[in-house]
């Protein structure tokens, strides 16, 4: 139950880790430039609302961080078993490693992992024993930064009075095209 950083080297995976990144950052700069900022100036919302979007979506990131990168509960190379627990563990017929009873062999990552629950390709990781917590925890603050970003949507669509100040110049740059 250490602390190791664990990379998996699967082009799905990254692909997958790269599209949430780039809709983080695109909900990060874009958000608060359209709903936030502007509401912020007219005087709809106070900098409490921005301060809160900015803390959940950088809690989002670092725990997308950190469940990528923790070692899921990879067994060593060779165990070494107590005699007294020899009854509970098994040998895998993919990697020929002994290994305990409630562990899986994940075919992405090629090793076995000690109560595997899934290979998650989004965070490009399997979800075991020691990181299951931090992917808990990234689905809580992904769960309270997506609802957190609905609720702007709609008070801003139906109950943030309209915008008086527009920046008209900058609209008809982005679509003169």
């Amino acid at each position: 139950m250490g602390r190791q950083i664990h990379f998996v080297v699967d082009p799905q995976g990254w692909c997958c880790m790269g599209l949430i990144i780039f809709v983080w950052l695109y909900n990060t700069v874009f958000i608060p430039k359209v709903i936030l900022f502007p509401h912020y100036e007219e005087g709809h919302i106070s900098v409490v609302a921005i301060f809160f979007y900015y803390l959940c979506s950088l809690f989002c990131i670092v725990s997308l961080l950190r469940a990528s990168v923790a070692d899921p509960g990879k067994l060593p190379e060779n165990p070494k078993i107590p005699i007294t627990e020899r009854e509970y563990w098994e040998l895998c017929n993919k990697c020929n490693m002994m290994r305990p009873k409630r562990s899986h062999h994940c075919s992405r990552c090629g090793h076995c992992v000690r109560r595997m629950d899934h290979h998650c390709p989004w965070i490009n990781n399997c979800v075991g024993e020691d990181n299951h917590w931090l992917f808990l925890q990234l689905c809580f603050y992904t769960q309270i930064l997506s609802s957190y970003t609905l609720i702007l949507d709609f008070c801003h669509y139906y109950y943030f009075l309209p915008l008086k100040k527009q920046n008209w110049v900058r609209l008809h740059f982005l679509y003169e095209v």
